[in-house]
């Protein structure tokens, strides 16, 4: 039996595991299996939260998406897991310095149900053949960056009665292999309200990476701080000193156990 406890940050939901107290190896049909949200727990992503593979960082965790596949990084979901680690004692330390596949991160608490993430500011993708070949099916303004994981972003005049799904299925073949999540989003004043398609995952409530790539296309240069709006709420973002700050919700929902 695996021991569980289900979060979520603006409704993008996860399960989350340690390694920490039992070794667990996982497996991409147990991920598959208990993602199914009429057979199984269901999620967005699976947090698996592990001890540190270097000196100077305090936790190593790993993300998977419902197919089985490894994102490299999720923002709400790195809220999430160091609230986690503090709710259950794993730690005493009030900032936490997180190592995920693709970025180093830091955690803080910001109060109750709350905690902000220092990140590095996205690098934008300038892969001219990949461009072009977008820019032949997008004729909106859009850009390409990374941030731990790919995203590409669309600016639109509206995005409430827009078919995602579609948008998405016109360009997977172009931006899949690239392991290239989408999203379209509209700029009001110092806000932005957005929407997003991950892959192995589909259109969630909430992504935290690619509000983070949008917010900052305008931070520093527009606005200090801005608000981005998805479907599941919102999250803040500062221009400061060392990158962006992150700030927003976690929930924990519930535990139990599942069969390995």
């Amino acid at each position: 039996m695996i021991s569980f406890e289900k979060w979520h940050g603006n409704g993008n939901d996860f399960v989350i595991i340690n390694s920490i107290e039992q070794e667990i190896k996982l497996k991409k049909s147990f991920i598959r299996n208990i993602a199914d949200r009429n057979k199984g727990i269901g999620f967005d992503q699976l947090i698996h939260v592990c001890l540190p593979t270097k000196d100077n960082k305090d936790f190593f965790v790993r993300f998977y998406n419902c197919d089985g596949s490894e994102a490299g990084m999720c923002l709400n979901g790195i809220r999430c897991a160091s609230r986690y680690l503090w709710k259950n004692a794993f730690t005493p330390l009030k900032n936490i310095k997180i190592q995920t596949k693709t970025k180093n991160l830091l955690c803080s608490p910001t109060s109750k149900n709350c905690a902000s993430v220092l990140v590095d500011y996205p690098i934008y993708n300038n892969k001219i053949d990949l461009f072009k070949k977008i820019k032949k099916k997008v004729k909106k303004e859009f850009f390409l960056s990374n941030i731990g994981n790919n995203h590409l972003c669309i600016n639109m005049d509206s995005i409430e009665k827009v078919d995602l799904n579609l948008i998405y299925k016109d360009l997977e073949k172009l931006i899949k292999k690239f392991d290239i999540n989408l999203s379209i989003y509209k700029k009001r004043k110092a806000s932005i309200d957005i929407r997003t398609y991950e892959n192995g995952v589909g259109e969630t409530l909430s992504c935290g990476s690619a509000s983070l790539s949008v917010a900052s296309h305008y931070l520093n240069k527009d606005f200090k701080s801005i608000k981005v709006s998805s479907m599941g709420g919102d999250l803040t973002f500062r221009d400061v000193k060392d990158g962006i700050l992150m700030t927003g919700p976690t929930s924990f929902s519930y535990k139990g156990n599942v069969n390995e």
